[in-house]
């Protein structure tokens, strides 16, 4: 991990989302795995199953931001006790809560920003759920790039976040009023592809893949290794 030094909360997350991560009890109440799978239009299991099945047993897995429901816990099940994931967030109270509710071993909590984080050894797999619609277009190019930074070779990047719907799907206008409204980032990324912002692109193979009517999409990064082999992926979404 990096160093333990204080991070600040960035303005705009306070502004956007203080209100929700900044309470402890509005926090209890929406982390529920039936809260978020209402947020993700019932798409929520299916999400987690294909980030979990790019895992494996006793590996290093870095997951850059908290998250609501039991992704987190789905992935340490996965690596289990003779593996390790490291949680990085800039938020103390959100990092504190979820420690108190998943107190497993091999699962370590620390303040970390996504967008400046420096891994001090490679990763095996670095986990970015639904953290990239939430960052302004600098900083969603920041965390890309810091995360590709922290895998090893032949290690793989899993991004999972909102994706533009299909042009006749039902929902797609409610989602884009939600996200005027309430989620201004999330938009960037129906109009860019997650590779895009990769500045060392050619060094991973990339893998995309859409959900419900392309809302939702799961790319893939998967470092080349020097003699350009690569670990293929194991699921889409």
């Amino acid at each position: 991990m990096s160093g333990e030094k204080r991070i600040s909360i960035p303005f705009y997350s306070n502004f956007l989302y203080g209100d929700l991560y900044n309470s402890i009890s509005k926090t209890r109440k929406i982390d529920t795995v039936s809260q978020v799978n209402l947020r993700r239009f019932g798409q929520s299991k299916k999400l987690i199953d294909s980030v979990v099945n790019e895992l494996r047993a006793n590996q290093r897995v870095l997951q850059m931001g908290i998250t609501f429901g039991d992704e987190i816990e789905r992935v340490a099940e996965r690596v289990g006790a003779y593996g390790e994931v490291d949680v990085i967030d800039v938020n103390p109270l959100q990092l504190r809560h979820k420690k108190e509710t998943m107190p497993l071993g091999w699962v370590h909590f620390s303040e970390g920003d996504a967008t400046t984080f420096k891994a001090q050894e490679p990763y095996d797999a670095v986990i970015c759920y639904f953290l990239l619609s939430e960052l302004p277009i600098v900083s969603k190019m920041k965390a890309i790039n810091a995360a590709l930074d922290a895998v090893r070779e032949g290690g793989v990047v899993i991004f999972v976040d909102t994706h533009m719907p299909i042009f006749w799907h039902p929902l797609r206008y409610v989602v884009r009023m939600y996200n005027r409204l309430w989620h201004p980032f999330a938009e960037k990324l129906w109009d860019r592809d997650i590779d895009t912002f990769a500045r060392n692109r050619m060094d991973f193979t990339w893998r995309k893949s859409t959900c419900f009517g392309r809302m939702f999409q799961k790319v893939t990064a998967v470092r080349k290794s020097s003699n350009n082999s690569v670990i293929p992926s194991q699921t889409s979404v």
